[in-house]
């Protein structure tokens, strides 16, 4: 059901170089990757804003559409002067991540609403990790310490507005909330919300979206 206060911002607005195209518009199970996401932010929030690269035709099923920027970051703040001014919580979420479940929406919105700054998922690297310096030497990362961070993340509105107000990038968010001194909590992710960046990918996507019916 969704919560009064809670808006979500679906960021599509990518041009999709490494997929070969905006990716966004890809089909998974019959359906443009951009429509799962819509689906599930309107189960879970009062509204949703839709970034898209401008000129995009099409009708979506969104409160809101406007047009992303250059960068990611740029995009969000297109889609965050569309949340109305009475917003409680603002969830910004990658189109490229169309099998984000519920229940990892609900997690990252309840997190939010019981005190945090942001919440985000993030599930522990199983990999070995080694960090090459300018000087040539490797160095191997205590992967222990290490988590690959995920969307939907959600946010108090005031904390990501004032975030993003100074118009810096970033790779996610929840890095312009930190920085601001802002309290992120970490959530479990889920380790079939993977991201879609190369077709390969959507192959994937497609195996784990018959998986999980």
């Amino acid at each position: 059901m969704p919560v009064d206060g809670v808006w979500a911002v679906v960021v599509a607005g990518g041009t999709g170089s490494r997929f070969g195209g905006p990716k966004q518009f890809a089909t998974l199970a019959g359906r443009p990757l951009v429509e799962w996401s819509l689906d599930t932010a309107r189960k879970l929030c009062e509204g949703v804003v839709l970034v898209l690269p401008g000129g995009t035709p099409g009708e979506w099923d969104a409160d809101r559409v406007v047009s992303g920027g250059l960068t990611r970051s740029a995009s969000v703040r297109a889609g965050l002067a569309a949340v109305p001014d009475g917003a409680d919580v603002i969830v910004v979420h990658d189109a490229a991540r169309p099998l984000a479940g519920e229940a990892l929406w609900k997690a990252v919105i309840d997190a939010v609403e019981e005190g945090a700054d942001g919440a985000i998922p993030a599930c522990p690297l199983t990999d070995t990790i080694k960090r090459k310096t300018p000087q040539g030497v490797v160095v191997t990362l205590d992967r222990s310490e290490l988590f690959a961070v995920q969307t939907p993340q959600a946010f108090r509105a005031q904390a990501l507005k004032e975030a993003h107000a100074g118009g810096d990038d970033a790779t996610d968010d929840a890095a312009l909330v930190e920085a601001a001194g802002g309290r992120v909590a970490l959530i479990d992710g889920e380790r079939h919300n993977i991201k879609v960046t190369t077709p390969t990918d959507l192959l994937v996507a497609e195996a784990l979206s018959k998986e999980r019916g």
